[in-house]
């Protein structure tokens, strides 16, 4: 079996792009905050997660990432292809119970390294003024049907047959996710998570929904919705075109979550069960995003 290996791919630019999401150049910007969140968080807990007492972090003779660049990449590759963790540690040269202890323990430095260069979403309420008009977005993500039965119940959406959580994303005219929900059961409909939500918009802001969002307002917000046809009749032709207006005004946020789902393990079921690392992947897929637009910005506006 082919390894799947920094040094074998970094030569091979498209194929970089596949397995990491990232380019090269994009990598290696990447590469100095995550070797300082790694040296800050190694200094202070072990690989299996318990905090570091007296011997320091080192690297050993037979580590299967002997540099930060292979750590990273590792990483990088478990987010976008979602490989079966037995599987993708084989590729890497360990063995099924090491991949996840790696991943786990190694994805909040990633996301904390991600933080420090300022891309990651906001997930709490933080007004400020001169904000453009934004739009939000309900998105579900594929789980593992919950053992729980009142959870799985929970979590079950008829619409998708399946069990999915959910988020809400409110996205700017700049393609920047200026809050992320946290994660809610699937059953959930998009109108109460806005009600749970305090959005970050100050008065005098706009905020382009669809009609998952009917009857959601907020003080001194500028609501701009599709009108909603009457049952059993057509709209006028009028309202059609109004309708289509606004459609196109609020399509780059699905530009954006196409682009958070780059990374297949946010798109692909979600096989991960550890307490709290769903909204730690779907948060760092974001972060991820907003590294990627910063680098190449986006010239399209909502």
């Amino acid at each position: 079996m082919a390894a799947l290996r920094f040094t074998d791919l970094q030569s091979r630019l498209t194929a970089f792009l596949d397995v990491t999401s990232l380019t090269l150049d994009e990598f290696q910007q990447l590469v100095p905050p995550f070797e300082a969140a790694f040296q800050a968080h190694m200094a202070a807990w072990r690989l299996d997660g318990q905090p570091r007492t007296a011997r320091r972090c080192m690297v050993y003779q037979h580590c299967p990432f002997a540099t930060l660049e292979e750590r990273l990449f590792f990483l990088l590759t478990s987010l976008k292809t979602s490989a079966l963790q037995g599987g993708h540690g084989r590729l890497v040269g360990m063995g099924q119970s090491k991949a996840p202890q790696w991943m786990h323990g190694r994805l909040p430095i990633l996301l904390a390294a991600l933080r420090a260069l300022g891309d990651a979403p906001g997930r709490r309420a933080s007004p400020s003024a001169g904000v453009p008009p934004c739009a939000p977005d309900g998105t579900a993500r594929r789980i593992v049907r919950p053992q729980d039965p009142p959870e799985q119940a929970a979590c079950e959406r008829g619409k998708q047959k399946d069990h999915t959580g959910k988020y809400v994303l409110l996205v700017n005219a700049l393609l920047t996710i200026l809050f992320l929900s946290a994660t809610y059961a699937g059953r959930v409909h998009d109108k109460p998570i806005a009600d749970a939500t305090p959005y970050p918009l100050p008065a005098g802001s706009g905020l382009l929904q669809d009609l998952g969002f009917l009857a959601f307002t907020l003080p001194q917000v500028e609501i701009l919705m599709p009108t909603k046809e009457p049952r059993g009749q057509e709209l006028p032709w009028e309202e059609q075109l109004a309708n289509q207006a606004l459609h196109q005004r609020r399509l780059r946020i699905e530009h954006v979550n196409s682009s958070v789902q780059r990374c297949r393990i946010v798109k692909d079921r979600i096989r991960l069960w550890t307490e709290g690392v769903r909204d730690l992947v779907m948060e760092l897929c974001c972060a991820l995003h907003h590294f990627c637009v910063r680098l190449t910005p986006w010239q399209p506006r909502i």
